[in-house]
C-alpha cells in the first residue's frame, strides 16, 4: 500500500518538477529521516527525494539542529573561532565550516532584499536594527 500525501509545509525543491515550491499540494510524502535527526520527504510528482533542511544553512550539516544554533548564537556573542571550538569540543574546521554556511545564507537574504525588492543597502542594514531591536524587546 502506497504512503498517503499530506498537507505539509514542505515542497519539492527540484525545479524541473511541475510542483515545484509549490507548498501544500499534497505531492510530498514522507521518507524517513537522516542520522541527525533530519526529515526526509520525497515528491510523488517527480519521485526526488529531499532532506527538510535543503536551502538552509543547516543542510549537508552532521551536527544536530540544537548544536548548530547553540555555535551560532557564540558567534553573533563575538568569541573566537578557537574559543568556540574549545567550548563545543568541535574541531575548528566545523566551526569555520558552520561560519561560512550562515555568511552565505545572509548575503543571500540581503542580495534578495536589494535585487528583488529593490531596498537600499541602507534600507536593509536599518530593517536589521529594527528586528534586533524588536527581538530585545521581546
Amino acid at each position: 500500500m502506497p504512503r498517503k500525501a499530506r498537507k505539509l509545509d514542505v515542497a519539492c525543491p527540484n525545479s524541473m518538477c511541475s510542483m515545484h515550491n509549490k507548498v501544500g499540494k499534497l505531492n510530498i510524502i514522507r521518507k524517513g529521516s537522516q542520522t541527525n535527526g533530519t526529515k526526509r520527504y520525497q515528491c510523488t510528482n517527480c519521485g526526488r527525494t529531499f532532506a527538510r533542511t535543503i536551502n538552509t544553512p543547516f543542510f549537508h550539516k552532521h551536527l544536530k539542529k540544537k548544536e548548530i544554533i547553540r555555535i551560532c548564537k557564540m558567534l553573533s556573542e563575538t568569541n573566537s573561532f578557537r574559543g568556540i571550538a574549545r567550548q563545543t569540543d568541535h574541531h575548528l574546521d566545523t566551526i569555520r565550516a558552520i561560519a561560512d554556511a550562515i555568511a552565505k545564507h545572509c548575503k543571500k537574504f540581503n542580495d534578495y532584499f536589494i535585487d528583488e525588492l529593490k531596498l537600499t543597502p541602507v534600507e536593509v542594514d536599518e530593517m536589521w536594527s529594527f528586528v534586533k531591536k524588536k527581538k530585545d524587546i521581546a
